[in-house]
């Protein structure tokens, strides 16, 4: 049975998987609403240059194809996963900013909430970065080759080139800075940096947050759902298991263990000695605890193992190896604990039924076994 840390560990990683697949799932509708404005500006709903448009949704496209590769044939529990994610969104949303202009003055905002759900704050700057780095390119890129937020005066959709064209010919009479470089750094790039950095700033303060309360949760629902003298699920978790989680199970294996003499051995040496022997055979069981394999205290001394999908002969090889262990060891080098068990099987949907019937066997067991020693 895993102790909290690594519970918590595990629920880490499927939230991770579970945000991977929420990024696959947001570039899908990011895709869907760029394909809506390029078909609405081909049909003349927008008044935007159609090349453009149509440059950044093919982008778009390509971009996406290597993601929806990934979230069909990659296992979406690997580390690099959301960074090469993040990555392409910053590198889209650039793209698309560089020849839409003023049209997506937002978009760099888009790369950030994506990286939100991740609750990390280094996936939040790593995002921040990628995206200052991005909209340099993308604004130097946009000056050359995007639309011109000149348009929004004159009411036309050209390109900056056109506007300089004419002021080359002298049409237009516009003193023209030649320090683009320094111009778009200082006055385009540096402003939307430190709004990106106030955006990252609050996220973290949310992610923080976020994290904590998801800590504190798994914490209060680690130690609600387990004994805390043998460390096996408590009987609230068995019986909240058997509600919401078992019926999905195809098949289950159901052991249910009970100590042999347990009133004789807390009359006789105490019950302290009586709890040693209860948390023997819970560390027995727990010995062979894992994803599939659960242990549930639902008595004194009455446990159940409950497998999911066992293979063939599972189950009995593990109850063979529990009682040898059983056997193997002493208590205070002076006790020796040993076991009834029986072991039921059936549909998960059925669980009540098959936990009564090992209950059942479980005491013809004990029966049997009084029998023998008389």
């Amino acid at each position: 049975m895993e102790d909290f840390k690594e519970q918590y560990s595990r629920e880490l990683t499927y939230q991770e998987i579970k945000a991977n697949k929420h990024t696959v799932k947001g570039f899908i509708w990011f895709l869907i609403a760029v394909a809506l404005v390029w078909l609405l500006t081909l049909t003349g709903f927008f008044w935007v240059d159609k090349w453009h448009v149509t440059i950044a949704f093919a982008v778009s496209f390509i971009l996406f194809i290597p993601v929806l590769y990934i979230y069909m044939k990659g296992d979406l529990s690997k580390p690099w996963f959301k960074y090469f994610f993040l990555s392409l969104i910053c590198i889209d949303s650039a793209v698309i900013a560089s020849f839409l202009s003023y049209h997506v003055v937002l978009i760099y905002v888009v790369p950030l909430l994506f990286a939100i759900q991740y609750r990390r704050r280094s996936t939040i700057w790593f995002v921040y970065v990628v995206n200052t780095i991005t909209m340099l390119i993308s604004m130097l890129l946009g000056f050359y080759y995007g639309l011109c937020d000149l348009n929004l005066l004159f009411e036309s959709q050209h390109t900056r080139s056109w506007y300089l064209d004419r002021m080359a010919e002298g049409t237009w009479n516009i003193p023209l800075n030649e320090n683009t470089v320094f111009i778009i750094i200082v006055f385009g790039v540096f402003p939307r940096s430190i709004t990106l950095f106030v955006f990252s700033i609050m996220m973290q303060y949310s992610i923080v947050s976020s994290k904590e309360d998801a800590f504190r949760i798994a914490q209060l629902t680690y130690v609600k759902g387990m004994d805390a003298k043998t460390r096996a699920f408590n009987k609230n978790k068995y019986e909240e298991m058997a509600e919401g989680y078992y019926p999905k199970i195809d098949r289950i294996a159901v052991s249910f263990w009970d100590i042999n003499n347990l009133k004789f051995i807390n009359d006789k040496y105490g019950h302290a000695m009586g709890d040693k022997a209860i948390g023997q055979l819970s560390a027995s069981l727990l010995t062979y605890a894992s994803d599939r394999r659960s242990i549930y205290r639902i008595g004194g001394d009455e446990f159940l193992m409950i497998i999911d999908n066992p293979a063939h002969n599972e189950a009995e090889d593990i109850i063979k190896a529990v009682r040898e262990k059983l056997e193997a060891d002493y208590i205070d080098g002076k006790l020796r604990v040993s076991s009834a068990v029986g072991l039921s099987f059936g549909k998960g949907k059925d669980i009540y039924e098959i936990v009564k019937t090992a209950d059942t066997l479980m005491y013809e067991n004990k029966r049997l076994s009084k029998e023998n020693r008389g």
